[in-house]
């Protein structure tokens, strides 16, 4: 059977949001821990480990593209996979995934072309996903597997590409300090009269990198640069060389990227890694990874910068997709409960060092008659009268509010810097616009909240809410008086 036939199996438990977030988290962790590895063998440890730890999987392994063939470096998993052995690239799906420069999701191996069945027989391995370290010139493959069959989520499918594309910085970067230390010690062992420019080793490394180098001074000057930094930040060399990196950083990261270099410079590091934007030639902002360590001269003085760069903006823009659809209802297009209790907390965290603090409302909003309406009309009638509920009520809401589908009929909505009359005049406006728009109508409690009583908010506008309903539906209540000690 095709890839592209699969049947779906029944997915095991599902990979969530939360753990989506939790895992981003720990690749910022990860990505320092790679930025300091100086071994190849360092570096496999960590990806293999953390591979399995981001997604959860039964079992992770690295791989390394050595010519044609696929070396399974290393490996992390309940049982033995293949540490240490090789295979060719066109047998193997870590081969399939270098060869066409893309992520494998496979539901059921034994249901895959691509699949050596009879490699995986031993093993527990029943699903997976292998991705490719450096997309454009793919250099090896993370992949992480499941001892049964599931289909892999987006959101594990991101995890373990981030990760990947962490990993080839770090190999980068690896060959980069082996050739600089190679260059070393070859000097400190040749005669006096040692050639001046750069070792041999290190400037072929330098202008054949897939990744964009350069050397720049510690004032920040452009001193030379490869064919793929230029490409990437599409200025000629010659005009870059006029720049400084300060030149073409965004002003929002240039503090950060200053205050690094200023500590490596210092010695409290030994390298420094940095997601960051540069403006490239036309003005378009260009999302890169950058690595950055220092090369010194034979008394151990610093000489200059040795930065490395790649463009992650595809990247970013997958990851801003998903982090989109990861705080938003899917029916209808507001935020979701998580978002809204991010918004609360971001509410709280701003308006708490100011004691006088314009006060804040908090709707919350149930719809009347939403079962009728599935039941005698059917889930698309349904849908639809969520939709209009959910588009009425953020037409008539400002930029600074926030509203949420926190339930299957439920809304909440947060008004920063409203006063008890506004809140109350917004509701009958809502009550009434959405009884004269859609077949149903809406009940919607009020609570008034400060930075310190934001826990219990959505509680008291609930309870507010169901006095609402009590007086017969289509109707608002609240605020009750703040609580008191």
């Amino acid at each position: 059977m095709s890839a592209e036939a699969l049947p779906i199996p029944s997915a095991g438990p599902r990979f969530a949001e939360a753990d989506y977030v939790r895992g981003m988290t720990r690749l910022a962790d990860v990505i320092q821990q790679l930025s300091l590895a100086r071994t190849m063998d360092e570096v496999q440890r960590i990806v293999s480990a953390t591979a399995r730890d981001i997604t959860g999987c039964d079992g992770a392994t690295f791989v390394l593209r050595e010519e044609h063939m696929c070396f399974y470096a290393d490996a992390d998993a309940i049982a033995p996979l293949w540490k240490g052995r090789r295979f060719p690239m066109h047998s193997c799906i870590s081969g399939w995934t270098m060869l066409h420069k893309q992520a494998a999701v496979i539901p059921d191996i034994y249901l895959d072309d691509r699949i050596p069945h009879d490699a995986y027989r031993p093993t527990f391995v029943k699903s997976l996903v292998m991705v490719p370290v450096r997309r454009r010139d793919p250099v090896g493959a993370v992949g992480a597997y499941w001892a049964e069959q599931r289909t892999p989520t987006e959101y594990e499918v991101a995890l373990v590409q981030a990760l990947a594309d962490a990993t080839s910085v770090a190999i980068e970067s690896v060959q980069m300090h082996a050739a600089l230390k190679q260059m070393t010690a070859e000097r400190q062992a040749s005669a006096p009269a040692a050639p001046s420019g750069m070792d041999a080793t290190f400037a072929a490394a330098f202008a054949n990198s897939p990744l964009g180098m350069a050397v720049v001074g510690l004032d920040g000057s452009f001193q030379r640069l490869n064919r793929e930094f230029c490409r990437i930040t599409g200025y000629p060399e010659h005009e870059l060389m006029r720049l400084t990196f300060q030149d073409i950083t965004h002003p929002d990261d240039l503090d950060i990227d200053l205050a690094e270099a200023s500590r490596l410079l210092a010695g409290d590091i030994a390298s420094y890694q940095m997601d960051k934007r540069y403006y490239s030639r036309d003005g378009h902002v260009i999302w890169v990874r950058l690595s950055v360590f220092v090369a010194y001269d034979d008394s151990g003085q610093p000489l200059a910068f040795i930065s490395h760069i790649e463009d992650i903006s595809a990247r970013r823009r997958d990851e801003e997709i998903l982090r989109r659809r990861a705080t938003l209802d899917a029916l209808t297009g507001v935020y979701n409960r998580s978002r809204f209790d991010e918004e609360l907390a971001k509410y709280a965290a701003q308006a708490s060092p100011h004691a006088t603090a314009d006060p804040a409302a908090v709707f919350m909003i149930d719809l009347d008659g939403l079962k009728q309406i599935n039941d005698r009309h059917g889930h698309i009638a349904g849908d639809a009268y969520l939709k209009t509920v959910a588009d009425t009520i953020s037409r008539r809401l400002r930029l600074s509010d926030v509203v949420a589908r926190i339930g299957g009929d439920e809304f909440a909505v947060l008004l920063p810097h409203t006063t008890v009359a506004h809140a109350q005049q917004l509701a009958q406006t809502l009550v009434d616009q959405v009884g004269a728009l859609s077949p149903g109508g809406i009940c919607i409690g009020i609570a008034m909240v400060t930075p310190d009583t934001v826990d219990d908010a959505l509680e008291r506008a609930d309870q507010a809410m169901y006095r609402a309903k009590r007086s017969g539906g289509s109707d608002w209540c609240g605020p009750e008086p703040y609580p008191t000690d």
